[in-house]
């Protein structure tokens, strides 16, 4: 059994389409919009893949109407952000989006999947970092079972071993920040996991990013975190 698990894709469908991994399953840890310029398009690619989602910070932002609950340091570009994904989206689009679920329990061939976006108990807004303490960690899977863990939100991959947990982050789709420029997702295939990068068009994405009606200060920093794999 193969799993493609997919996070944080921001509007950034070259990145998207970039990914041609078959698997039996794909799992999305959500943050499907916003920064990026075809949040549309990425909605109803995700859609059409797969239905094991849940929903991150941004999707919960243009889904309800709601603060990002982002680091100062990317406030100012969500809302920019938010203004165009908001003014693209159709009805349904934001509906789907408002209605995702913030954890998604699945169960596949006996082995226990969790997909969280920020922890695993449904923060969507928690920050868990590959140098977040095992302590913390522990704390936060306390009362949950599940095999293996899936969490996304702070673009950074990380795989870790908490007990007889792994918690895995893929890393970011559409806006890796550890300094690869590269679309990064995880596979899960009969218990091995992996994290992998694939190189996009990331100037079509820069492209389309010129034609939004995101401020071009706003832009200018996209483009430099989407070339650098961050600020």
């Amino acid at each position: 059994m193969k799993i493609l698990i997919l996070s944080d894709i921001h509007g950034n469908i070259a990145a998207l389409d970039a990914i041609q991994e078959k698997a039996d399953y794909v799992f999305c840890l959500g943050d499907i919009v916003n920064y990026g310029p075809y949040p549309g398009e990425s909605v109803e690619r995700i859609r059409s893949m797969t239905k094991h989602v849940v929903r991150g910070n941004h999707d919960n932002a243009i889904g309800r109407d709601m603060d990002c609950g982002c680091s100062l340091q990317y406030k100012e570009l969500s809302d920019a952000g938010k203004i165009f994904t908001g003014s693209v989206l159709n009805t349904q689009e934001k509906d789907y989006l408002a209605h995702l679920p913030v954890t998604l329990d699945v169960e596949l061939q006996g082995k226990k999947f969790l997909l969280a976006h920020g922890s695993p108990s449904g923060d969507i807004y928690k920050y868990l970092k590959p140098n977040t303490p095992d302590k913390e960690l522990e704390d936060k899977i306390k009362g949950i079972y599940a095999d293996v863990i899936f969490v996304g939100h702070t673009h950074l991959p990380m795989i870790r071993k908490i007990n007889n947990v792994t918690m895995v982050n893929p890393g970011s789709v559409g806006q890796p920040r550890d300094g690869i420029p590269a679309a990064s997702y995880a596979i899960w295939e009969d218990g091995r996991i992996e994290v992998k990068r694939v190189p996009y068009d990331i100037e079509a994405t820069i492209s389309g990013l010129q034609r939004t009606n995101i401020p071009p200060h706003h832009t200018t920093t996209l483009t430099k975190i989407l070339r650098n794999g961050g600020m």
